[in-house]
């Protein structure tokens, strides 16, 4: 027994040094920064900008999520001291070079959520591969009004809730939550995703959403924009990784990066990842799970189309048809899983950050069982060979 307390003792103290080495940034938060009275106040909850500093050693990673025109998020790596200045009036019209940085960003990322998609899956294959347009629907996000559900800002954390009830063609609870942390660890919520400190976290659900009566087999996707400050002739890079432990997301052994050609060569790109799967309850777990599918990124034909309402024409204008942008189709749900109308309830969990995507790590309840399950066993049968061999050598005496 003092042999377990000890080797139990020891696993945690080197965890616990382990985990001191990880990087801290530090947060400060603010929800629609400089917005005069007459302009935020008359719209109430509906104006939800974010500007989330993370300050390092030498550097800043900015954070910028809007929901007032197509939901956007974006990771921007600065100099220290960047401002960030919004003209609020212009902003509003939809005018590009309308939120500035103080100095000019050393790299920028992020991601639109662009389109919803509702689909009729004749064939039950899951994936959006529909090809007959009256098998479609697609609604622009742009069209959804989001209200501000909560915003927290904690020296660990700082985290967005929005909602919105859809359209007059597809009424219904959609609800997105952004969160990004101070420190690199699993997310609190299922799938549990790896983030960094230069991350934001994000997740859909769509609730009870009506779906067209004319689909008897209704599924949804979504259309996702990657930007990236970086060639657009190059593309990204989608590498689906396996793993044998299902520890922080129980049935799903697989995780889907989305990198830029910079984090895929240097680590110093953007990245989207994600577990492929969704949920068809708020109760999160394997007798819940269903699986995603990801189409391959593509070049749209109108960057700036794609880009408009967003903060990424705000901030950059027409430059970003020089930038590396891309769009790809996530759909949700797998044959034979009883379709959207099934549960009317699905969700997406992913993560949008700079750098490269951390790979999943063992938690410390493992790490401590693993070495107790491995190391006594291990232990004991060198003291019991040790035993032997001493007994034998007296007794040959």
């Amino acid at each position: 027994m003092k042999l377990y307390l000890w080797l139990l003792k020891f696993s945690v103290f080197v965890a616990a040094v382990a985990a001191k080495k990880d990087v801290r940034r530090k947060l400060t938060a603010q929800l629609n920064p400089g917005c005069p009275e007459n302009i935020c106040d008359d719209a109430g909850n509906l104006t939800n900008v974010v500007h989330v500093t993370s300050l390092g050693a030498s550097d800043a990673i900015h954070y910028i999520w809007d929901l007032t025109g197509k939901p956007s998020a974006l990771v921007a790596l600065c100099g220290p001291d960047t401002k960030l200045n919004i003209n609020w009036e212009g902003f509003f019209d939809g005018k590009a070079n309308t939120v500035m940085f103080s100095d000019a960003p050393r790299y920028t990322f992020g991601v639109v959520l662009n389109r919803l998609w509702e689909y009729n899956d004749e064939e039950d294959v899951g994936t959006f591969t529909v090809t007959n347009s009256s098998q479609i629907n697609a609604f622009s996000l742009h069209e959804f009004a989001w209200e501000r559900k909560s915003f927290l800002a904690t020296e660990d954390s700082v985290e967005l809730s929005v909602k919105s009830r859809g359209l007059h063609g597809l009424p219904g609870n959609f609800e997105l939550s952004l969160a990004t942390f101070a420190t690199p660890d699993h997310g609190p919520m299922t799938p549990h995703l790896m983030h960094t400190e230069n991350s934001t976290q994000i997740d859909l659900v769509l609730d009870t959403v009506q779906t067209n009566d004319s689909f008897p087999q209704p599924r949804f996707a979504i259309e996702v924009v990657l930007v990236a400050m970086e060639p657009k002739k190059d593309n990204y890079t989608v590498v689906v990784k396996k793993s044998l432990d299902d520890e922080f997301t129980p049935g799903i052994f697989k995780i889907v990066n989305v990198a830029s050609p910079a984090s895929v060569n240097a680590s110093s790109g953007g990245y989207l990842q994600y577990r492929p799967v969704s949920y068809t309850d708020e109760d999160r777990d394997v007798s819940t799970s269903t699986q995603t599918y990801q189409s391959s990124p593509a070049t749209p034909n109108n960057a700036i189309k794609k880009l408009n309402n967003t903060v990424f024409r705000s901030i950059f204008g027409d430059s970003v048809e020089t930038m590396l942008v891309q769009s790809l189709n996530v759909s949700f749900g797998t044959s034979g899983d009883g379709f959207y109308t099934k549960y009317n309830y699905t969700t997406w969990t992913f993560v949008v950050g700079y750098g490269a995507p951390l790979p999943d790590k063992l938690s410390l309840f493992v790490v401590v069982v693993a070495t107790i399950g491995l190391g006594v066993p291990i232990l004991l049968l060198c003291c019991g060979g040790c035993y032997v061999c001493v007994k034998r050598v007296r007794n040959n005496s």
